[in-house]
């Protein structure tokens, strides 16, 4: 088995994992190996779920009730177009 060390550990943290080795009887190195081990199990058994922005903003949407009908999109849609042909200004008479 190879070692490894692990510097600059916040206090905190070190004192939560020599708590734990104390209450299930290990050593502060059983612990942490232990929970390392576990850890990557965990990792193997959920594969991880990534989703690009689209997917992220639609679920932010789904999750609020917030998705718009297919006629309220269709509305909408004119209405940005609408807005594109008449920016509030008039067009310069460039003569």
């Amino acid at each position: 088995m190879g070692d490894l060390l692990i510097r600059n550990i916040p206090e905190a943290v070190k004192e939560g994992l020599t708590d734990r080795a104390r209450q299930g009887g290990r050593s502060l190195s059983d612990e942490v190996m232990l929970r390392l081990v576990r850890s990557l199990a965990e990792d193997e058994q959920t594969p991880a779920v990534t989703k690009n922005a689209y997917q992220m903003l639609r679920s932010v949407f789904e999750d609020n009730d917030a998705l718009m009908s297919d006629e309220d999109h269709a509305e909408f849609m004119q209405a940005v177009e609408e807005m594109r042909k008449d920016m509030g200004r008039p067009v310069p008479d460039l003569e």
